[in-house]
């Protein structure tokens, strides 16, 4: 096992490492040829990402096992969700940011990898390992909407104050911050939707009970229903700006307080190790 994980341990960081380089030139020089080949590199690191998944799950069991797992799964989950944005939206500058995130996760995913691992019961099923994969890339998609909120904040401030810093300077406009962060709260709707759907039905499955009493349960299930009123009110309100960028950075502040805070006051059967 071993000797067919090891590889993607080295080549893995070292391709998102390679992206986040033409991204940072891309964001601080405007330089076109950087901008063109950050996303093709990310595209390249994303392939690499899944064949190892790939390769993981060969060993029959969904491959987050432990901490640094699910770092690497956070990592994939942000990539890939910055990239879409890109695409959809034509604006990549900002993935000099979201990159790094990526990049940070996987090196430390890498170096800390676990060799001997204890695989819970719950892993070797595909519909429990969907359910993971679903939800985190929908609470990663809510985080990347979180930060395009701090973007927009921070950068509507340095515009009032005149003192736009290099940085900011190579930012996108306000208003194509505002888009992309929207687009980046839909995915994250649904994702996160569609991932918990699959928990409460597995759930039912293994223990007959639609609705567990699991306290991680409860708050990503009111965190959800809180993110769709918030966005049927963004829409009847016609709410945007700094009011929007505002809500979607505190939102999620409260929603990952709320996990936090959960790990420590209660059990679940969501540990895997």
């Amino acid at each position: 096992m071993q000797s067919l994980i090891q590889p993607f341990n080295v080549l893995l960081p070292m391709l998102y490492g390679i992206a986040l380089i033409y991204y940072g030139f891309y964001l601080r020089n405007g330089n076109e040829q950087s901008g063109k080949w950050a996303p093709n590199v990310l595209l390249s690191a994303l392939v690499v990402h899944l064949l190892y998944f790939i390769a993981r799950s060969n060993f029959q069991y969904f491959p987050i096992t432990n901490s640094f797992d699910s770092l690497s799964m956070v990592a994939f989950s942000i990539a890939m969700i910055h990239l879409i944005i890109e695409r959809t939206s034509g604006e990549g500058k900002t993935g000099f940011f979201f990159i790094s995130i990526a990049f940070v996760f996987q090196a430390s995913a890498s170096m800390f990898h676990v060799v001997d691992i204890h695989i819970h019961e719950l892993l070797t099923n595909p519909i429990f390992g969907i359910h993971v994969f679903l939800t985190l890339v929908g609470i990663s998609a809510l985080a990347i909407s979180a930060i395009y909120g701090l973007m927009y904040w921070m950068l509507a401030k340095q515009i009032k104050s005149h003192n736009l810093g290099i940085i900011y300077r190579g930012m996108p406009p306000l208003d194509q911050l505002e888009a992309m962060g929207r687009l980046s709260s839909i995915l994250g709707l649904v994702s996160l939707g569609f991932g918990l759907i699959m928990g409460h039905f597995y759930a039912y499955r293994v223990l007959g009970i639609l609705f567990p009493p699991d306290l991680k349960i409860i708050i990503n299930d009111v965190a959800w229903i809180f993110y769709l009123l918030g966005w049927a009110i963004v829409k009847i309100k016609n709410y945007n700006g700094l009011r929007l960028s505002k809500l979607a950075f505190w939102g999620f502040i409260a929603y990952a307080g709320a996990i936090m805070a959960a790990n420590f006051i209660s059990t679940s059967f969501h540990q895997f190790n």
